[in-house]
């Protein structure tokens, strides 16, 4: 048999092989609902106000970042989402270590100050209401805070030296009056970070030793010479760790496609962990591809926590600016079938004799 009349009758059969598979439905399964995944690293520049305290000591703490961003040692921030149907589950993730290092009059040379905070999130938004301008999310989970300060001392042995036998001839109340003169950097009142007053009962502590030493006064100048530099020559930490629920509500309303508003707070704590905790957030946003894209708004967050003595209550607020990316599980297109592919093959044109 010739070779076009073969072609031909084999399209003949594959054309009507077809016709009758069209006169039934076909069957294409519905491609699942994808998940939708989100990263971002926010960006915050935030002041710090409000009271930190040990024991009956409490320092008033404002602080601005033109204060907070040279002292930086570390800072991290990351947010991550999965977004299916109608529920997110969140999380994020914010660690921020700064320290300072002042130099003092008195008896203290120099007092070294750190501070580190690390935070941890997981959560679960639940959508209540969704259209084509925006919705409205029910949020709520855990917040991990763990706060760890420390103060660093170093004395000038010199002025110590210099000043040991006035203090060994003072009275007990000129001996508080001069120490607390000399030591008033340990009450830590205005301090450069948000660090407790750790310290602050040293010069009660110091005023009662010294106030005991027996002797001459060549003898008692040595040893509250002795005393004074190995008391003030230390460090003194703490570190403090709590969890908080919270809940909240959250939202987004689409301006254009590619340009929106967010909106996010929360509150929790319940004297679970801390007696009250809580952030706000107002952003705007603009898309500027299906995955990328940026938000420059305003965050603060509040908590008041009070256990073992130790107090922090403040808000921390400032600008923030985000960027992101954003991509789907979506697989990839089913192939054709193999009866399309014969179709394709065998088209009109493939039957054509070559020249």
């Amino acid at each position: 048999m010739p070779r076009p009349l073969a072609l031909a009758l084999l399209f003949t059969l594959t054309s009507t092989i077809t016709t009758f598979a069209g006169d039934s439905p076909t069957l294409t399964p519905p491609l699942p609902d994808p998940w939708h995944f989100t990263l971002s690293a926010p960006g915050w520049i935030p002041w710090v106000a409000g009271d930190v305290g040990f024991r009956n000591s409490i320092s008033d703490v404002h602080i601005a970042p033109n204060q907070i961003i040279p002292k930086i040692d570390m800072v991290a921030n990351l947010r991550a989402e999965a977004h299916h149907g109608r529920l997110s589950l969140t999380g994020e993730f914010l660690y921020l270590s700064l320290s300072d290092g002042i130099g003092k009059s008195g008896f203290l040379k120099k007092v070294d100050l750190q501070v580190a905070q690390t935070m941890g999130e997981l959560g679960a938004a639940w959508r209540l209401t969704e259209s084509k301008r925006g919705y409205l999310d029910l949020t709520g989970g855990v917040r991990y805070t763990n706060y760890y300060q420390r103060l660093a001392f170093q004395p000038d042995h010199a002025q110590i030296a210099a000043s040991a036998e006035a203090l060994a001839t003072a009275a007990r109340q000129a001996l508080r009056s001069k120490l607390s003169t000399a030591l008033s950097a340990l009450a830590a009142t205005n301090p450069t970070l948000p660090v407790a007053p750790l310290s602050a009962d040293q010069v009660a502590l110091l005023t009662s030793t010294i106030s005991k030493i027996k002797g001459s006064i060549a003898a008692k100048s040595a040893q509250i010479s002795q005393q004074l530099n190995s008391t003030l020559d230390q460090a003194i930490s703490r570190n403090d760790d709590w969890w908080d629920p919270y809940v909240g509500l959250r939202g987004r309303y689409y301006f254009y496609p590619a340009f929106y508003t967010n909106a996010k707070a929360d509150i929790g704590g319940f004297s679970v962990g801390s007696k009250l905790s809580w952030t706000a957030e107002l952003a705007l946003g603009y898309q500027f591809s299906p995955n990328i894209f940026a938000e420059l708004g305003y965050r603060a967050a509040g908590v008041d926590y009070q256990k073992d003595q130790l107090l922090i209550d403040t808000i921390t607020h400032g600008a923030h600016l985000t960027l992101g990316v954003q991509f789907s599980s979506r697989p990839p297109p089913t192939p054709p079938p193999l009866l399309a592919i014969a179709q394709t093959t065998l088209s009109p044109n493939s039957l054509r004799p070559s020249r």
